[in-house]
């Protein structure tokens, strides 16, 4: 895991503009994947009970499986106001705003973007620390990668 200052997003609906999460949201990424490569699809085979090993189609190259990832968020806000934002957030990624559901990424810390994101869910173990300065949750969401091999990177 890495940890990440900015994490950008684009939902792939026509017209759709980047949003940093800490700009847009006010929310941090903490913790994200460094995947470069996953794990590869299994291969079209045949077990013959009369012979030894397998009969695999090798292909020239390989194709990627898609894989999942969580990603650890924390928002900072002054007392009480870290829910309204993670909802926001929430509904941004979701689509729930309008906004599409399809995503691409690109984390500033690991060099990594990919895109064919989606959100699978918003797990349940947030911890929440609460005092007179204000409110900080951290948070994991998990997200489902569907294109594992495609970079995408940061233009300006």
């Amino acid at each position: 895991m890495a940890v990440s200052e900015h994490l950008y997003i684009q939902k792939t609906k026509s017209g759709a503009t980047v949003k940093d999460t800490v700009t847009n949201f006010d929310i941090y990424c903490m913790e994200i994947p460094f995947v470069i490569m996953n794990e590869a699809k299994d291969l079209a085979s045949n077990d013959w009970f009369d012979e030894h090993g397998n009969d695999e189609y090798i292909p020239s190259a390989l194709k990627m499986k898609a894989y999942e990832m969580d990603v650890k968020f924390a928002c900072k806000g002054a007392w009480k106001t870290c829910n309204a934002k993670i909802n926001a957030f929430v509904r941004y990624l979701t689509g729930a705003d309008g906004s599409g559901a399809e995503m691409k990424m690109y984390s500033t810390y690991t060099q990594i973007g990919r895109q064919g994101i989606r959100f699978v869910s918003l797990n349940d173990d947030a911890e929440l620390i609460r005092d007179k300065n204000g409110d900080i949750l951290m948070f994991t969401v998990t997200f489902r990668v569907n294109d594992p091999v495609t970079d995408i990177t940061l233009s300006t």
